[in-house]
């Protein structure tokens, strides 16, 4: 009768001694190697989209090492019972109870087969359940210098689990590590015993087409050591074997090869602008996320999609709101407003005021020009938006020319402004025309700048719906009774340094310059605020 060792395998290798079992060194450290291997799934490679299962066939070259081991009689003679070693052992262990010799043995190479089921994780890690049979015939046995041969032989049988990792290599190719732990059943003759076996491997899987692919590898495995028994003798052997293979491996999933696209967006790697794409993200031509509005934080992370062109944003994709008042910092006229105050579309609260830059006049006049009406029509919007909201226009000159000129001259521009806010939808009720004069400059007057500034419209916020607002109507009238034309500006005595400084438009910007966007219309200004 044949003597065959079954397998479940796991390739590795353990020794015993009679306390107990314990894994070898050598062993413990292979192992110890592929965990943190298995563990390390995400280092060496991209996450694809090759997930799912497979299947696949293999025939191996196996070589069984030269084992080493121990026959021992457990009653005199009786040699026969397993008929690997019955024949020898009659000249090398004599026929008395307890008697025992070391024997090595031998084995030829031969052919073994397998086959796999396995899963491919959407990651470089594959997990596997193998079967393997193999048989190797005896070629001698060694005992004290005295050796002979035998018809015997030695089956395998293995079951296991493995796991691999593979990388990536060209465009077919993916080389793979990894290791094996499972069971074994060793086969002689009568006898056999169930041994804890494991291995460890690497190979190259190239795919011939993406379901398809041509395994070949390398495994070493080890196992624990086999004890087996008869009614006269027990005999106790080692494992070790190494074999090369070539098999099929089918995949129940399309692989990913040819032209190399790491994380599977469609643009190739070596194209591909932004390498890491988290997998579905929509991309554009250079493999980079959308960003619909272009502030910086793509489409799949932007919880305001539709940031206005060049807003400031945060990390999420929003503008930025300063005082947290609910206004973007890019809308706010006033980005300064104290926390937990009701504001009007533009970031204004009560007791706020913004300058509105661009609103200019005809020359010695309180007719608006067309540059001021298109920067009104925003100013409109904004109030027509914020109905709970009471505002004051006032009018500001410089210095030059007399007091009551300039009283008259600035009320009449700021009613102006009041006229074409109720033109364009604002309810009168809820707007205030005064003017101020000279009385509140907010830079000198002495310089051509300082008077540039302070000719100026402001927008001033006085009530905002609640029982303690500012009456807005209590101003509309003019504060000075004497016409403009009464004292013409020729009287003054600062004409001759600067004549017709009232021809010159209230705002800071010139009429020369372009016309101001709708953006500019409200710029806040701390220093024009006033109290009453």
């Amino acid at each position: 009768m044949t003597p065959s060792l079954k397998l479940l395998s796991f390739n590795g290798r353990y020794n015993f001694n009679d306390q107990g079992m314990f894994m070898s060194k050598q062993w413990k450290s292979a192992l110890a190697a592929g965990v943190i291997l298995a563990s390390a799934t995400g280092a060496a490679m991209a996450e694809d989209q090759e997930t799912g299962f497979y299947v696949g066939g293999n025939a191996f070259y196996n070589e069984v090492f030269d084992a080493d081991g121990t026959a021992t009689t457990t009653t005199a003679g009786g040699f026969a019972a397993i008929p690997l070693i019955g024949d020898v052992l009659n000249g090398l262990l004599g026929g008395s109870a307890s008697s025992s010799a070391n024997l090595e043995t031998s084995y030829d190479n031969d052919i073994s087969y397998g086959f796999s089921v396995g899963y491919k994780f959407a990651s470089p890690v594959r997990i596997e359940f193998e079967y393997r049979q193999g048989e190797n015939d005896v070629d001698k046995i060694s005992s004290g210098g005295v050796s002979t041969t035998s018809d015997s032989s030695l089956e395998v049988t293995s079951m296991m689990g493995n796991v691999w990792y593979d990388f990536a290599a060209g465009e077919r190719l993916r080389p793979y590590i990894g290791f094996g732990l499972g069971m074994a059943n060793l086969d002689m003759g009568d006898a056999d015993d169930d041994v804890t076996i494991g291995q460890l491997g690497a190979g190259i899987t190239y795919f011939l087409t993406p379901r398809l692919a041509l395994d070949a590898g390398y495994r070493y495995s080890v196992a624990e050591d086999a004890t087996f028994k008869s009614a006269t003798i027990e005999q106790e052997n080692e494992y070790s074997a190494q074999s090369v293979q070539v098999g099929l491996r089918y995949n129940f999933f399309e692989a990913q090869y040819g032209v190399k696209d790491s994380d599977g967006d469609g643009v190739s790697d070596e194209t591909d602008e932004c390498p890491g794409t988290p997998r579905g993200v929509q991309v554009d031509s250079v493999g980079c996320p959308l960003d619909g509005d272009n502030d910086g934080v793509a489409d799949y992370l932007d919880q305001c999609p539709n940031t206005p062109a060049g807003a400031k944003v945060n990390a999420s994709g929003c503008p930025l709101d300063g005082d947290n008042d609910g206004v973007a910092d890019a809308d706010d006229a006033c980005p300064d407003t104290p926390a937990g105050q009701a504001v009007m579309s533009n970031g204004c609260a009560k007791d706020q005021a913004v300058i509105l830059r661009g609103v200019n006049f005809e020359l010695n006049s309180a007719q608006l020009t067309m540059n001021a009406e298109t920067i009104l029509n925003g100013v409109a919007e904004t109030l027509v938006s914020s109905p709970g909201f009471d505002v004051e226009l006032q009018g500001h000159t410089d210095s030059t020319g007399s007091d009551s000129y300039n009283m008259n001259l600035s009320q009449n521009r700021a009613k102006s402004v009041k006229s074409y806010l109720v033109s364009s939808g604002v309810e009168a009720n809820r707007l205030t025309a005064r003017g101020y004069g000279e009385e509140q400059p907010i830079a000198s007057n002495d310089t051509k700048d300082g008077r540039a500034q302070n000719r100026r419209v402001e927008l001033k916020v006085i009530g905002d719906g609640s029982s303690d607002s500012v009456e807005p109507m209590m101003y509309d009238e003019p504060m000075v009774e004497e016409p403009a034309v009464e004292e013409p500006m020729m009287d003054e005595p600062m004409v001759e340094e600067e004549p017709m400084v009232e021809d010159e438009p209230m705002m800071e910007e010139a009429p020369a310059e372009a016309e101001p966007s709708v953006e500019d219309e409200y710029e806040y200004d701390p220093s024009a605020e006033t109290d009453y």
